[in-house]
C-alpha cells in the first residue's frame, strides 16, 4: 500500500458496498487512479440497482398478499395492530432507502469534494511532519472487518426472520426474494451509518494528532521553523472543522433519517415482544429474531452517538490547546497575532457533528431515542390492556346471560 492510498485502504471497501447497494453513484479509487469519480455509467448503475431492489421487494410482498394460502399463513394469526406494524415496516424501510439515495444524490458534488479533501489530507501532513506514521491497519480492522462481522450477523437474523414469519413452505421463491431485498434495504441504514461513523473517526484521529504535535512543539524553542509548523497545525485544525461542516452537509439528513428509522423499528418490535410476554404465549424463533434485530439497531444508535461525542471532545480539547499558543511563547508577536486571529475565527466557527441540520450528535441522543421509544411502547401496551379489558367484559356479559337456566316443575302457586 502506498502512502497516498490510506483513505482508500481504510474506507474504500465500504464505499464499494455503498455503490453496489445503489446508495451512491460514486466510485472511490486511489489518487493515482483518478480519485473519487462519478460518471454517467455509475449513475446509470445506481438508478438501475435502486429500481430493481425496491420493485422486487414490493412485488414479493404483493405476491404474498394476493395468494390466499400464503397470506393466511403469514398474516392470519396476527392482531390488527401487529399487522399495521408490519405494514409500516415494509413501507418505512423502502421510504428510508429512497430518502438515503435522494439525499446523497443531492449532495453528490459536495460529497466528491469531501472525499478528495480527505484523500489529500494525510499527504499534506506528511510533507510537514514526515515522521508521522498512520496506523491504517487499525482503522481497516475496525471499520471493514467490523462491518463484515456485524453485517453477516444482521443478514442471518433478517433472512431468518422473514422465513420464520412466512410460516409456509409454499411460495419459496417469493419468500427468498422478499428476505433478500428486505435485508438489503434495511442493511443500507447500517451501512451508511458506519460510513458516517468512519469519517467522524477520521476527523477525530487527526484532531488528536494536532494535540500530540502541539505538545511536542510547545516544548521547543520559539524559532522560525517551530512557528511555521504550529501555523500549519492551526490550518490543519481549521481544515478539520471545515471537513466536519461538509460531513454534516452530506450525511446530516441521512443520519437523521437513519436514527428515526432505528427508533421506529425498535419501538414496533419491542411492542410486539411485550405483547408476546403479556399474553403469556409460547416463545418462538420469530420473536428471538426480533430481539436480535433490536440489539443490532441499539448497537448502531449507541456507537453513532458515542463517536459524535468523542469527535466533539477532541475538537474542544484541540481548540483549547491552540488557544494557549501565545502563553507558551510570551513576548513573541507572531504567537500573539496567531492566537488572536484564531480566537476570532473560533467565535464564528463552532461546528459539531449534527443529526439533521440542528441537532448535535452526542450521548444525549441515546437518551432522546430510548426515552421516546419507552414512552411509545408504554402507550401501546396501555392500548393492549384496554383491548384485553374490552374482551373480558364481552366474555363476562355473555356468561351473565347464560346464568338463567331451565325452570323447575313448580312454577306457580296451586
Amino acid at each position: 500500500m502506498q502512502r497516498d492510498d490510506g483513505f482508500v485502504y481504510c474506507y474504500g471497501n465500504l464505499y464499494s458496498l455503498l455503490f453496489y447497494w445503489g446508495l451512491v453513484s460514486i466510485r472511490v479509487r486511489s489518487p493515482g487512479q483518478g480519485g473519487a469519480v462519478s460518471s454517467r455509467w455509475t449513475v446509470l448503475y445506481a438508478l438501475s440497482a435502486r429500481f430493481l431492489l425496491v420493485n422486487c421487494f414490493m412485488a414479493s410482498v404483493m405476491v404474498k398478499l394476493r395468494d390466499s394460502e400464503m397470506s393466511a399463513a403469514m398474516f392470519g394469526h396476527l392482531s390488527p395492530l401487529v399487522k399495521a406494524i408490519f405494514t409500516w415496516e415494509c413501507l418505512s424501510c423502502s421510504i428510508t432507502y429512497v430518502e438515503y439515495c435522494l439525499s446523497l444524490d443531492s449532495h453528490r458534488s459536495r460529497h466528491l469534494k469531501l472525499l478528495a479533501s480527505m484523500q489529500e489530507f494525510d499527504r499534506s501532513v506528511l510533507e510537514v511532519f514526515p515522521h508521522v506514521k498512520w496506523n491504517y491497519l487499525r482503522s481497516r480492522l475496525k471499520y471493514w472487518y467490523g462491518t463484515v462481522i456485524v453485517g453477516s450477523c444482521y443478514f442471518s437474523f433478517s433472512i431468518s426472520l422473514i422465513f420464520d414469519t412466512a410460516r409456509c413452505s409454499c411460495g419459496i421463491p417469493s419468500t427468498l426474494v422478499m428476505a433478500l431485498t428486505y435485508t438489503l434495504l434495511t442493511s443500507s441504514v447500517g451501512l451508511v451509518g458506519f460510513v458516517h461513523i468512519g469519517i467522524m473517526d477520521f476527523l477525530r484521529v487527526r484532531l488528536r494528532l494536532v494535540q500530540q504535535l502541539l505538545q511536542q512543539l510547545y516544548q521547543d524553542e520559539g524559532n522560525r521553523e517551530v512557528h511555521e509548523k504550529i501555523a500549519f497545525l492551526f490550518d490543519m485544525s481549521k481544515r478539520c472543522s471545515f471537513l466536519l461542516g461538509e460531513l454534516n452537509g452530506v450525511f446530516g439528513f441521512a443520519a437523521a433519517a437513519g436514527i428515526f428509522y432505528d427508533f421506529t423499528i425498535m419501538t414496533c418490535f419491542v411492542y410486539v415482544i411485550c405483547q408476546k410476554l403479556l399474553d403469556r404465549m409460547p416463545w418462538d424463533l420469530e420473536y428471538a429474531f426480533m430481539l436480535l434485530h433490536v440489539t443490532i439497531h441499539t448497537y448502531k444508535v449507541v456507537i453513532t452517538s458515542t463517536y459524535g461525542y468523542l469527535l466533539q471532545r477532541e475538537k474542544r480539547n484541540c481548540m483549547h490547546m491552540l488557544s494557549t499558543y501565545s502563553s507558551h511563547f510570551p513576548g513573541q508577536d507572531v504567537a500573539r497575532r496567531q492566537t488572536e486571529d484564531f480566537q476570532h475565527w473560533r467565535m464564528h466557527n463552532r461546528q459539531a457533528a449534527l443529526v439533521g441540520s440542528t441537532t448535535v450528535l452526542n450521548v444525549s441522543t441515546i437518551y432522546l431515542v430510548y426515552n421516546g421509544m419507552a414512552n411509545y411502547v408504554i402507550i401501546l401496551v396501555q392500548l393492549l390492556f384496554q383491548q384485553q379489558q374490552i374482551k373480558d367484559r364481552q366474555l363476562t356479559s355473555g356468561k351473565d346471560v347464560d346464568i338463567v337456566g331451565p325452570m323447575g316443575p313448580l312454577t306457580h302457586m296451586d
